[in-house]
């Protein structure tokens, strides 16, 4: 049951979109919304994620919390920051609890409600589009995310179509 880390990659027209879809359409098949929560960011004009917006066409999710079609970096910034108070809180938990991982959470307080969550982002290289400040900063938290998130059940999906160019992610291990 636990998720490893995951970066998908592909040329335009190789299935990269169509993989995404049935992630998310596995997880949502198997876990409720009471157990599993998305955060959906969509950095290419929508069109990975336009599916699985609530209309007449798309195919309506009840878990996701968070649907960023056409996401600008301040978004994506803005939902790195909140994913962190949400892995602080819960750490908070753990720790009163005496426990080390959402798993050991849900053994020892079944009744209790804490549900994973599965951040991906398709297109994220868009976040690194200019050498700035912002994407420093959203460098700095992806990175820190990918080491410590799984523990207490966030997972992150990053997707793109090239990873060549993204200075701001060079030198993470």
């Amino acid at each position: 049951d636990e998720y490893k880390r995951q970066l998908v990659t592909g040329a335009v027209v190789q299935g990269k979109s169509n993989l995404i879809a049935v992630i998310v359409h596995s997880l949502c098949n198997r876990y409720s919304p009471d157990e599993l929560e998305l955060y959906l960011l969509d950095f290419k004009e929508g069109v990975t994620l336009q599916r699985f917006a609530d209309g007449p066409q798309g195919e309506y999710l009840p878990h996701a919390r968070v649907l960023g079609l056409e996401a600008d970096r301040e978004f994506g910034l803005a939902v790195l920051k909140h994913l962190f108070e949400v892995y602080s809180s819960r750490m908070k938990q753990f720790k009163e609890a005496g426990v080390q991982s959402l798993r050991e959470y849900r053994m020892a307080h079944p009744e209790a409600q804490m549900p994973r969550i599965v951040l991906i982002v398709d297109e994220f290289q868009m976040m690194f589009s200019e050498r700035d400040k912002l994407s420093d900063q959203i460098a700095d938290l992806l990175q820190k995310g990918v080491r410590l998130f799984r523990a207490c059940g966030i997972h992150i999906i990053l997707a793109s179509q090239t990873i060549g160019g993204n200075n701001s992610l060079m030198g993470s291990a």
